[in-house]
């Protein structure tokens, strides 16, 4: 699934590419429903000005000029692709935007488990209101995740995955970042201090940042790519997700799941410590 790398390197592109482009025509599958309804969707953006493309948590948030939203969630097996001429080879395509200068948008998804919505203000605002802090932003402090992570009765892998304490992290970066941090997944949350919660927040920020720089993961499944068909390299750089050795004592890496997530790190690197 992508995670808050790969929605924002989204997010950017189509920002880049689309902004004050008009959408001419909107093609939805039949075997799609467009949210509330494809009826309504299409009547919604049909003729409509793109005025700015942003992120929320996993969302790709897309402004219009009568002031409603399009809100497209990748899930597990979304993508959003920029088409110069024809649509290629690409399957499940389930909605299709047309724009005035030619270029395409295709959302395709595989299993059906993402979504393609139009919102009004309030609804973006109702939205928002439902994540964390952005780790991203400069005014997210240690002290909130504290609180977030202590109003918690779970352990800590299970709290970075959950959109109310932090936003937009998933397996891979919350599995990294708890690496960098020193924090064995399976910590109970009320077991954290505001020393953990600081050194992990500056964990989470630098796979973040990392993430972003190197393109995104794109993993055996091929199913992530940037709007331009580029695959990220994230996936080179691991810290410890998917690997067999710890890179920095070269001890077996240990693999778990939690809640049914894959969950890879280090007993020597990451122990324990229970009160």
């Amino acid at each position: 699934m992508p995670e808050l790398p790969e929605t924002q390197i989204i997010a950017a592109q189509l920002n880049k590419n689309l902004t004050g482009k008009i959408i001419s025509q909107v093609q939805v599958s039949r075997d799609y429903k467009a949210l509330p309804s494809t009826e309504i969707f299409i009547k919604a953006v049909t003729g409509k000005e793109i005025r700015s493309v942003r992120r929320v948590a996993k969302n790709i948030l897309v402004e219009l000029d009568n002031g409603t939203y399009m809100l497209f969630h990748l899930a597990m097996t979304g993508r959003l692709l920029l088409w110069n001429d024809k649509i290629g080879s690409e399957k499940w395509v389930k909605v299709i935007l047309h724009f005035d200068n030619g270029v395409k948008l295709t959302f395709s998804d595989m299993r059906m488990f993402g979504k393609a919505a139009v919102l009004s203000p309030k609804q973006v605002g109702e939205l928002e209101a439902r994540y964390g802090p952005e780790p991203l932003d400069k005014n997210t402090t240690p002290q909130q995740l504290f609180d977030n992570l202590r109003a918690k009765r779970t352990n800590i892998k299970n709290a970075l995955l959950n959109q109310e304490v932090i936003s937009g992290i998933g397996n891979i970066y919350a599995t990294d970042a708890l690496f960098l941090a020193k924090i064995n997944p399976l910590t109970k949350t009320n077991e954290i201090t505001s020393e953990n919660a600081t050194r992990l927040l500056d964990a989470i920020r630098s796979v973040l940042e990392e993430g972003i720089k190197l393109g995104g993961s794109t993993l055996g499944d091929k199913m992530y790519v940037d709007p331009s068909g580029k695959e990220g390299t994230y996936q080179e750089h691991f810290k410890i997700y998917s690997k067999e050795k710890c890179p920095v004592c070269g001890g077996k890496v240990s693999f778990i799941k939690i809640s049914g997530r894959g969950t890879y790190f280090c007993p020597d690197c990451q122990p324990l410590i229970s009160k």
